[in-house]
């Protein structure tokens, strides 16, 4: 049955949808409770369960929504203008910031954490990041290879290696450690994966 199909809509179901999303995100799907879940979102539990009548629904929702908002935007200029060098650079920085903060930052941590349990939402996240993030950039270099700057190559498998080196680089670091890069950190990085990017293809 369908994911919609079976969550019943009313006047506070962005409120539980908004609370339950708090919950979720800070402890996983194991480690969230209903009570917990409740409270967050100022409700009762038999409010709670008249939107969503078990607690997976309300967690599939809850990616599915959180999923939507947090690749809505484009993290890069895709008309970004000047020579490869330099609009590549800025590019990679502005991914490494959008990559960091939330709610993606959480949204990728839950992602991974959940995949054997929910390997279609974990394929679903897959999929939107190739859609709304790799493709675009691939583009975006289509553009430098037309005007000579870039070399001929594959450039959806490109954007997919640029963007992995960011998520590897700084979502896990950010994950694993208790610390936040630092701007400086953070712009060395994107420097880094910038100038090993256009070693490979320019």
């Amino acid at each position: 049955m369908a994911l919609q199909s079976r969550i019943t809509q009313g006047r506070k179901f962005d409120q539980v949808r908004t609370g339950a999303a708090e919950i979720f995100l800070r402890d996983g799907f194991s480690g969230a409770s209903v009570d917990d879940i409740a409270r967050s979102a100022r409700v009762s539990k038999a409010t709670l369960y008249s939107y969503f009548p078990d607690k997976r629904l309300m967690f599939r929702e809850v990616l599915r929504s959180t999923l939507d908002n947090a690749f809505q935007q484009l993290p890069f200029n895709p008309d970004q203008a000047g020579p490869a060098p330099e609009a590549l650079a800025q590019v990679v920085a502005d991914m490494s910031q959008w990559l960091l903060t939330e709610p993606r930052l959480h949204l990728h941590r839950v992602i991974i954490a959940e995949a054997a349990r929910f390997p279609e939402d974990a394929l679903t996240y897959d999929r939107t990041l190739n859609e709304r993030i790799v493709a675009p950039l691939a583009q975006l270099i289509d553009s430098w290879i037309a005007g000579g700057e870039i070399r001929a190559h594959d450039t959806t498998m490109s954007a997919r290696q640029l963007v992995g080196l960011l998520i590897g680089q700084l979502q896990h670091r950010a994950l694993l450690d208790t610390t936040d890069p630092t701007p400086e950190e953070i712009q060395q990085t994107a420097g880094a994966t910038a100038s090993l990017f256009l070693a490979a293809y320019r």
